[in-house]
């Protein structure tokens, strides 16, 4: 039986990579932010907001999910980026 690896082949057609960096480098290396939006998540329901941000033809998307208390604003979970790619095709 093979199991299911975390470090998977992209799919076809996918235009967001993973990103190795933060938001916060992301600015700091001059990247801006261009939109926000807020909806729940897929999976967790749990509200999010996402900032996509873009330097010159460089864009990026960073996720950041909101707690479900409303006293509680953020998670402490980082901000996940991802960068846009040219899809994958075989």
């Amino acid at each position: 039986m093979t199991g299911i690896t975390a470090h998977a082949q992209p799919q076809p057609n996918t235009q967001w990579r993973q990103a190795e960096t933060s938001f916060f480098d992301l600015i700091q290396n001059g990247y801006g932010i261009v939109a926000l939006t807020s909806i729940a998540e897929r999976a967790s329901g749990l509200p999010a907001d996402t900032y996509v941000l873009q330097k010159n033809n460089s864009v990026f998307r960073c996720v950041e999910t909101r707690a479900a208390e409303p006293e509680t604003t953020r998670t402490a979970a980082p901000l996940r980026c991802a960068e846009l790619v040219k899809p994958f095709v075989d």
